[in-house]
């Protein structure tokens, strides 16, 4: 980390003698540590104790996930509620909603922080999110992770991601994979999001996240909060729909991720090399954020 970005991260070092700042320091970490433990805690119990009772309650599959997602969300909320009072982290959104018309989406985003999915899925509603084996593996929380309706990776994650669509929900879709690199840049994109819209023909929204101070992404483990809060913005910026595209895009997902990539890394001021071979982003179907009904 460059000098500057320590100074933006840490103003208080050089304003509050070492006997305060460093115990003010430690509370802030000991809050972060006890948010996770509890969110992380909750899951669980929910995971072993709510989710028998919810899955068997009567009703269709489709009901009882969203019974569970709705569950699932509401302790989404309870943690940043309770993030946002410690003043750690908070997310927010100048976009009421993020569908831009009724008809369930697609949401492809960069992924700066460590609570981007439960940022998003606690501000708007019927968000599902494709998860990695750390999460849809884990013996604790698996279970809880493909009940409410989350997609685990695998060989079936574009089936079950159509299956969420034609429920009503809205699939979002970090496409770098992993959490973007510490200091800017993004990782190359993988076209699972692409392909899923290709094949689905539904619309992809492009969300842009920035996390100012950053907090909670790669190389910043969680003692190493800002001083003052960080706060999450979510913006959606541009709606592409597949079918609008020409034929070269329409159908083909690799084209299609290699362009919205080039996007994003213009979005950003990152330089071209840093996207492989990516041909021009598509002018033909996508909307501004003021073309939103």
């Amino acid at each position: 980390m460059t000098a500057p970005a320590r100074a933006a991260m840490y103003p208080f070092k050089d304003r509050l003698p070492a006997p305060v700042y460093w115990p003010f320091r430690a509370i802030r970490t000991l809050g972060v540590a006890l948010c996770f433990a509890g969110f992380w805690s909750g899951a669980v119990l929910i995971g072993w104790l709510w989710l028998p009772v919810a899955w068997l309650w009567p009703g269709e599959p489709a009901a009882r996930i969203r019974r569970i997602h709705r569950t699932m969300r509401r302790g989404f909320q309870l943690f940043h509620f309770v993030m946002r009072a410690l003043r750690l982290y908070h997310r927010r959104s100048p976009a009421p909603r993020l569908r831009p018309a009724g008809a369930p989406v697609v949401l492809v985003a960069n992924h700066p922080t460590l609570c981007d999915v439960t940022s998003i899925a606690s501000l708007f509603p019927d968000v599902v999110a494709v998860a990695g084996p750390q999460y849809a593996g884990n013996p604790l929380l698996g279970r809880l992770v493909r009940c409410c309706g989350f997609v685990a990776t695998g060989s079936h994650m574009i089936r079950d991601c159509e299956a969420r669509l034609r429920m009503g929900f809205d699939v979002l879709v970090f496409p770098e994979g992993t959490r973007s690199p510490a200091g800017g840049g993004l990782q190359p994109f993988h076209r699972g999001a692409f392909e899923l819209a290709v094949r689905a023909k539904a619309p992809i929204v492009l969300l842009k996240l920035t996390c100012t101070p950053p907090a909670l992404s790669k190389r910043l483990p969680i003692w190493r909060i800002a001083d003052r809060m960080a706060v999450l913005t979510i913006e959606p910026f541009a709606v592409i729909d597949p079918v609008d595209l020409g034929a070269d895009l329409a159908t083909d997902s690799r084209a299609l991720c290699r362009a919205i990539e080039q996007r994003y890394c213009d979005l950003f001021g990152y330089p071209a090399p840093m996207v492989r071979a990516a041909p021009a982003a598509p002018t033909s179907g996508p909307q501004p954020l003021g073309d939103f009904p």
